[in-house]
This record gives structure tokens, sequence and C-alpha cells, in this order.
């Protein structure tokens, strides 16, 4: 079993009911053997029940496989957490969550850090993540308190290995995902990849996917960032295209107005773009949303929803 300081990863043994067996590591102890510490009791499961979640007085987390019909929410609530900390731990807004799929749970509150390289210091976490509203000694007292850190880590420099977890009270991440590009979400008419044009009468590569919708429908940003075109695309019709400051783009096409000029800066879910129209190579009202990576390849936007 891994260990971390203060955020346990579970399976662990359950005795008597609910036994957390976990070890908080130090680099100064590091090389001691663990096993002379151990108690001889079965393993318990790599996913244990979320009732341990709530029941064990100590922060601890674990992958969690999502069931159908769950969502964030009722996954949040049956840790003992909230939307918002599963959202910043995982990075991922859950706007769409797949069946069978794993996200990282627990059982606290705010953002479950993950220390991704060898020598990270406690000063440098706590200045990149401290809250507006906190002062830095405070925010991290609040950090060594929430995670059991010895005292001394205070005054002296207390440095992370690679994959030690972190909490961070009160720290939500501000996710500069993709959102939907509509007011609501009803089905996809086509999909990125290979597909007959209903227009063209052959198979070529569709590089986005079809969202019908009535015409008139508001189009939003997915993300914030800046027009650069906006205007006639051949067999996109009225076509809207937007850089983000990650150098990635979308594109929205078949528009009926639009409602942009190139060169405006525009906020994600609330400037609007144009409206869904049926211009252009188009059968039908809809939205042809597509995203661009920097290097210019086109993805599948249904698996950016969410996510950055």
């Amino acid at each position: 079993m891994q260990t971390f300081r203060k955020s346990y990863f579970v399976g662990f043994a359950c005795v008597a009911g609910l036994v957390a067996i976990a070890f908080a590591s130090n680099p100064s102890s590091r090389g001691i053997d663990y096993n002379r510490l151990s108690v001889l009791t079965p393993a318990g499961p790599l996913e244990p029940p979320s009732e341990a979640f709530r029941r064990i007085p100590r922060l601890i987390h674990a992958r969690h496989k999502v069931l159908k019909g769950e969502d964030i929410r009722t996954i949040a609530a049956e840790y003992g957490t909230d939307v918002r900390s599963l959202q910043s731990t995982n990075n991922n807004e859950f706007i769409f969550l797949s069946k069978g799929g794993y996200i990282r749970v627990h059982n606290g509150r705010g953002y479950l850090y993950e220390v991704s390289v060898d020598g990270e210091t406690l000063d440098g976490i706590t200045r990149r993540f401290k809250p507006k509203e906190m002062e830095l000694k405070d925010f991290k007292t609040a950090v060594i308190t929430e995670n059991d850190l010895p005292a001394v880590a205070m005054l002296a420099p207390y440095k992370f290995m690679k994959g030690d977890r972190l909490q961070l009270p009160a720290v939500y991440l501000n996710l500069d995902t993709y959102r939907l590009p509509l007011p609501y979400y009803s089905r996809i008419s086509s999909s990125f990849g290979m597909r007959y044009h209903p227009i063209l009468k052959r198979r070529i590569f569709h590089s986005g996917c079809d969202i019908p919708m009535p015409i008139g429908t508001p189009v939003y940003p997915s993300r914030s960032g800046d027009v650069t075109f906006a205007g006639w695309k051949e067999g996109y019709g009225n076509t809207v295209e937007l850089r983000h400051k990650d150098g990635s783009a979308t594109r929205y096409g078949h528009l009926s107005k639009v409602l942009v000029s190139a060169g405006e800066t525009v906020q994600k879910s609330k400037s609007m773009l144009g409206r869904v129209g049926s211009t252009g190579l188009s059968t039908g009202p809809h939205l042809h949303f597509e995203i661009i990576t920097p290097g210019g390849k086109s993805i599948n936007p249904l698996n950016k929803i969410g996510k950055r």
C-alpha cells in the first residue's frame, strides 16, 4: 500500500467494522521497515464502501468507478464531500460522466493536490494556491493542520516526494474547461469521425459533431477567447472561430446569424456568438461544433466537454 501524508489512499483492511490502516510518510523517516508496524489482517477492497469515507475522521481518498445513473452530485454526497472539491481534484467539471470510468474521490473540502515532482516544497505550494482572502501564514497553518504535518514545517523547509497528496482547504480551482455552446443539450445527429456525407454522397472525415437545434437557438463560446474569424466559410456557411489562451481553437458552423466580429474578446457561456441555422452544406438546422488543438488537429468535442 502506498502511503501519503494525511491524505490516505484506500483499500485498507477492515477490522471490527471499519479500521483504517495508514502510515504518514515523512522525508526524514523514509527507509523505515513498515512491515514491522503493520497488522496481520487481510487487505481490504481496492474500492472501499463510501460509508467508510463518512465515518473515518481523517482525510482518505480512493478511485471511484462510475455506475449507471450516478452524477457528480450524488457521488459527492455519497463520500461526504462537495461537488467543487471533486471537480478541482480531478480537473474536470463532470458535465458528462461515463459509466465505467474512474474518478478520484475523497472526504475532504477543497483541492486534493498531487505533487508532480520530487522536492516540491510546502512554501512553494502554499504560495501558489493561497486564497486571496487569506494571509499566507494563516493558509500555511491551515494546510499543516489539515494534513497533520509536524509543527516544524511552519519554520523549516518541508519537501514532498512525487505522488504525495496534500489537502488544500478552501481551495477550489477555476477550471477553464470546454462547455456545451448551446443553452441545453439535445442529441448528436452526426458524430466526429468518418461518415457518409448526405450531400456530397461519399464517405469523408467529419471534423466535429452536429447538434440539431431549432433555427434561432443562441450559440455561446465553449471557452472564453478571441474571435479570429466571423463570416462565410464555404461548406460551413456562416461561421465563427475562436482562439483560446492555451492556443486551442473552436469552430461554430451553419449559423443563421453571426453576432460578433473578428478581434472581439468573448466570454464562455455569456457572449452570444450567433444563432443556429442551416447555412452552407446542411440538410437541416443544427450547430457544427469543432475543437482544434494548438497543433491544428481536430479532436472529438464530446471527449473534452467539462475538461481542459
